[in-house]
């Protein structure tokens, strides 16, 4: 009889020689002919197979390749057989059908432990980059699940006593993704057995439910400088100012001629998205770029050197241009309260936006992600601080949040946001906390960063600057135009598009666009969105990573950040209109942060952080207060619920939320 071997060989006929060739862990197999078997009666076949060379010593089982599972697949019928007699009689029954095939293969591998399939990215989230392992366990009939981040670490375990990750071993697991991940440039889905020993690869194929997204835009881009929901004239103004100073000179410079007719921008959900085709373009010469591009945007293998730092001459160009920026919004004012007056004062303003965005832009975007993308910890967190913001964190702290009634603390720059001597909801959720809480100092920066993040932040002080400037501008209009009858309310003047300001302000009347109604809409939607949150991802029109609660998970995992064990009721922050519903000892969970949170943050007795990111505000804040905290904890956001009872084990990283009991709260201010 004829079998032949499948030896190890890139340019072999079946897949499982090019994957052995590969360096894959491809169990011993075999080829067997039609011809020759036919003619071998069962219990020589039997016996023949059972004395093949390479065969393993003691109990084992035979895989048989019957070939597509349909006329269109890819992926190879595989039937498990616990004997050589199983084995004989199955390939003769094939090979005595009408039509079979003229050749079989079979594999041979020790008696099983556990079996399942590695998916090298998430087969029903295409905004994750997590491999996810599914299997069963010999003698248990229930399937369970892992799913571990891109770097490696555990993020989610089904509840099992004898779990895969203890008996496979996290390890072997991700040593095989990593292998996947290094010989295919599409995600895979790879079938495997575990023999207690050994994890064996049967075969492997695309991910089908996975397509290239035609097109994506991120929320968390924005972030960089838009982390909060942006009302529709804060977004037409610094979003065009962005665009026009900051993207359009990039790329002209650069000749990204796809990109001369695309937007960077779009507000969706209340939030401001980024066209992710802006940073694939980008991420050649600015390796964080990669962070803001869907996982089947990047490239396979990620380049972690270190960026280079920015000349000091480029360095002091900008620091002069911040300081004559600085100089002008400091000395501007209102010099006529007539209509032209107050429309040339917003104009004056906007000039001085547009000047901005282009250096904020350049620091936001392009130096400070790329010469931080390889820290470990967060920044110390004076140094992502202004002195205002500084001095309310350290007067909640001391336990005196009372006195900051009187501040000029907002919790944004957009002009929607009322500082806090205007006593807005937000002020009294300052009231609560009536403890006291160390703060320490960070490390020092290294040099390369520390005046990058200076030049940052000295850029968004500014922007918070101009954006008190355009509230005063704007309530002074909005006064005109309620007196007029032409608006309802003072705060209706931030809902409006640009170009409805212009004709409600140029025209004197009402655009059709931009009724009382349609205002109301628009307020009710905002507020909605900064209480729920919004997807971090839209692709090809659908969003991915959304809700609140809507797909609980029972048990999180994220890196350890401070250690503390902490158990309380769960509080999502989405927007600074959440700020008040924080109460002492909530455990606060959140995504991307304004610095000016921080001074309600103080008075959380945990911090989730949904990404691992060394420039968020949060993370330096737990670091330099002790409050207990992981970080890296992705889908965190859209996997627990306010007032659902949790404890927090920061030192295993692990968030275990009791899905059956709420706790009772009332918003503070509410």
């Amino acid at each position: 009889m004829s079998i032949e071997v499948l030896t190890a060989d890139a340019g072999g006929s079946e897949n499982l020689q090019r994957w052995a060739a590969l360096g894959l862990p491809v169990p011993p197999s075999w080829k067997l002919y039609r011809d020759s078997t036919l003619c071998q009666p069962p219990e020589v076949l039997a016996e023949q197979l059972g004395s093949l060379p390479g065969l393993f010593p003691g109990q084992r089982y035979w895989v048989l390749q019957q070939g597509p599972m349909n006329p269109d697949s890819r992926r190879e019928s595989l039937l498990n057989l616990d004997s050589d007699e199983a084995l004989a009689a199955a390939v003769q029954s094939i090979f005595a059908r009408d039509n079979s095939p003229d050749e079989l293969v079979i594999q041979a591998i020790p008696r099983q432990q556990a079996a399942g399939v590695l998916f090298t990215r998430h087969p029903l989230r295409q905004d994750l980059a997590h491999v996810v392992v599914e299997g069963v366990v010999d003698g248990q009939a229930e399937r369970q699940r892992l799913i571990f981040d891109e770097h490696g670490r555990l993020v989610h375990r089904t509840d099992e006593q004898q779990g895969l990750d203890t008996l496979v071993g996290e390890q072997r697991l991700m040593a095989l993704y990593h292998q996947l991940r290094q010989h295919f440039d599409r995600p895979q889905a790879g079938e495997w057995v575990f023999d207690g020993e050994q994890l064996w690869l049967l075969q492997t194929l695309p991910v089908g439910s996975l397509p290239m997204p035609r097109e994506a835009w991120s929320r968390r881009a924005g972030g960089v400088i838009f982390p909060d929901v942006v009302s529709p004239l804060w977004y037409t103004l610094a979003g065009r100012w962005l665009k026009t100073a900051f993207w359009q000179p990039l790329v002209s410079q650069q000749h990204w001629r796809d990109l001369e007719k695309i937007e960077p921008y779009r507000r969706q959900h209340s939030h401001i998205y980024t066209n992710c085709a802006f940073f694939r373009a980008l991420q050649a010469d600015h390796p964080a770029a990669v962070q803001h591009l869907p996982p089947a945007w990047q490239p396979l293998g990620r380049d972690e050197g270190v960026a280079s730092a920015p000349s000091r001459v480029k360095l002091a160009w900008c620091e002069l241009v911040l300081g004559r920026l600085a100089r002008a919004i400091r000395g501007w004012n209102i010099r006529h309260h007539g209509r032209d007056g107050l429309w040339q004062a917003l104009m004056q303003l906007d000039r001085l936006g547009e000047q901005l965005a282009l250096r904020e832009g350049t620091l936001r975007y392009l130096l400070v992600p790329d010469l931080a993308r390889n820290l470990n910890r967060p920044l110390p967190l004076d140094s992502l601080l202004s002195q205002t913001e500084l001095d309310a964190v350290r007067a909640v702290a001391a336990g005196q949040g009372a006195r900051l009634g009187d501040a000029r603390l907002r919790p944004g720059a957009d002009p929607v946001h009322a500082p806090l001597s205007e006593g807005p909801a937000q002020a009294e959720g300052l009231q609560g906390w009536q403890g006291e809480r160390p703060i320490s100092g960070g490390e020092p920066l290294p040099e390369t960063l520390a005046k990058p993040v200076d030049l940052a932040g000295q850029a968004r002080s500014l922007r918070y600057a101009l954006g008190n400037r355009f509230r005063q501008v704007l309530r002074a209009m909005a006064a005109i135009v309620v007196e007029e009858g032409l608006l309802n309310h003072l705060d209706d003047i931030y809902f409006l598009y640009f170009d409805e300001l212009w004709q409600l302000w140029m025209e004197r009347q009402i655009p059709a666009s931009a009724g009382a109604e349609k205002l109301a809409e628009r307020k009710v939607r905002y507020l909605e969105d900064g209480h729920k949150g919004a997807p971090d991802w839209m692709m090809d029109q659908i969003g991915y990573g959304f809700g609140g609660g809507y797909r609980l998970s029972p048990v999180l995992r994220g890196r350890p950040l401070v250690p503390g064990r902490v158990t309380g009721p769960v509080r999502r922050l989405c927007s600074a209109w959440g700020l008040n519903r924080i109460r002492p000892g909530d455990i606060v969970v959140v995504d991307q942060v304004e610095p000016s949170w921080l001074p309600w943050l103080v008075q959380a007795g945990a911090l989730v952080i949904a990404e691992a990111d060394p420039l968020n505000s949060a993370a330096s804040l737990a670091c330099a207060c002790g409050i207990p905290a992981i970080w890296g904890a992705s889908d965190v956001m859209h996997s627990v619920r306010d007032d659902l009872l949790a404890t927090l084990d920061a030192e295993q990283g692990v968030l275990d939320v009791d899905e059956a009991e709420m706790v009772d709260s009332e918003p503070v201010g509410d």
